[in-house]
C-alpha cells in the first residue's frame, strides 16, 4: 500500500515505529576510565528506521565511528550521543541502537537524523 506523505510517496517500511529512548548513566573510575552504569527510560518516540547508506557509513568510518543504521525523527532532537534506542514490537523491545551522532538539519527543529550502531549486547 503506497501513501502520499509529507515528503512524497511512502511505503509501509517507511512508516514510523515506536522506540523507547534510554539515557545511559556514566561514571568515571579512579584511574579515569569511563564506566557505563544503568540505563533510564527517557522518552518514547515514533521514528523511521533505515539502514545507513554506504556513503554515510564510509564518512563516519573515516572519523573512527561505526554507523550501521539511521533513525529519522520529526521535530527537535530528543536524544543525544550514546543514548539507546530500543525498537518496540508487540510490546517487547527487540532491537537496540546506540546513537553515534545527532544531526538537526539546518538547526530548524523540523527533522532530526540519528546515526546509530546496532547493538546486540544491550538488553
Amino acid at each position: 500500500m503506497l501513501k502520499h506523505g509529507r515528503i512524497g510517496i511512502t511505503r509501509p517500511e517507511q512508516f514510523p515505529k515506536l522506540f523507547h529512548v534510554y539515557s545511559v548513566a556514566t561514571d568515571t573510575s579512579d584511574v579515569g576510565r569511563i564506566r557505563h552504569g544503568g540505563r533510564e527510560l527517557y522518552t518514547s518516540l515514533r521514528c523511521i528506521l533505515s539502514i545507513a547508506k554506504p556513503e554515510e557509513a564510509e564518512r563516519f568510518s573515516q572519523m573512527g565511528v561505526t554507523v550501521t543504521h539511521t533513525i529519522f525523527q520529526r521535530g527537535a532532537p530528543a536524544a543525544k550521543e550514546h543514548d539507546i534506542f530500543a525498537l518496540v514490537k508487540k510490546g517487547a523491545e527487540t532491537r537496540f541502537f546506540e546513537v553515534q551522532a545527532v544531526h538537526d538539519k539546518g538547526e530548524m527543529n523540523i527533522d532530526t537524523t540519528y546515526y546509530c550502531k546496532e547493538r546486540g549486547d544491550r538488553k
